[in-house]
């Protein structure tokens, strides 16, 4: 495999032959490149079908059935009701939280891929990076902050939650940030923030936002297709950027615990 580290986090692996099966990679070596990287993207391998997607994907651990099925497919949808499957921006989230059943892994792959250019880019915080920016002073409030998320069931999750701020990566133990952005659009997700004074809240949502998009926490995947992306849903938050114009784009998603 031909390896490559992009910015600011992150592994590109390209397949040493043209074309190969997505079966010639070897799931321990992921594994471990996903623990280090945090995002692993592989390129130049046959797009696989649902069958050979999920078979990959079972050897990295138990796939997440959801009430659709297995596979989540992304795009958009002229009358979505669900900010996910629209064109706009979708805010930074972990997925599995409102299910109470947290993935370990998020695979994607991607079937069509949108222009370059024309946005669509699926972001990824690494919450270890937006800790180590933290003042000591910062960190003792985040210790003691816990969140209540809501959002009404429309879609495959809803329902209210409640997070710490911070918690351990069940597979590391290493201290990550647990935080899904309040959403104003299609789906609202509303947040009851305990351990902020009230009038403080707006400007600690503000600076969330400015940390987890912060050019040296946050990596944009810009997608070709046949793209596979492996993430670390535990140690990362993702979400998605706007379209700047109309274009098509399909992704495949699967949630393994």
């Amino acid at each position: 495999m031909n390896t490559r580290h992009v910015f600011p986090f992150g592994v590109e692996i390209t397949a040493p032959l043209p074309n190969p099966p997505l079966s010639l990679a070897l799931i321990p070596q992921l594994k471990s490149w996903v623990t280090e990287h945090r995002v692993v993207v592989l390129r130049g391998f046959v797009s696989p079908s649902d069958e050979e997607m999920l078979a990959f994907c079972n050897q990295l651990g138990t796939v997440l059935e959801w009430e659709f099925g297995a596979v989540n497919e992304l795009q958009v949808h002229a009358d979505a009701r669900n900010y996910l499957y629209t064109s706009r921006d979708v805010p930074f989230h972990w997925d599995g939280a409102f299910l109470g059943k947290v993935p370990h892994y998020i695979f994607f792959h991607c079937r069509i891929a949108p222009p370059v250019g024309s946005g669509g880019e699926t972001t990824f915080c690494d919450t270890r990076r937006v800790l180590e920016r933290l003042t000591p002073e910062d960190r003792r409030l985040w210790e003691v902050v816990q969140i209540t998320y809501s959002t009404e069931k429309i879609v495959h999750y809803g329902g209210t939650f409640t997070s710490p701020l911070l918690a351990a990566h069940p597979a590391t133990g290493e201290t990550v940030v647990r935080f899904a952005e309040p959403v104003e659009d299609l789906n609202p997700v509303r947040l009851a923030i305990e351990g902020i004074p009230e009038e403080k809240q707006p400007a600690f949502l503000a600076r969330m936002h400015e940390l987890l998009n912060d050019p040296t926490c946050c990596y944009a995947h810009s997608w070709r297709e046949g793209d596979v992306v492996l993430a670390d849903n535990h140690a990362l938050l993702h979400g998605r950027r706007g379209f700047t114009q109309p274009a098509a784009r399909h992704l495949r998603r699967v949630n393994i615990l």
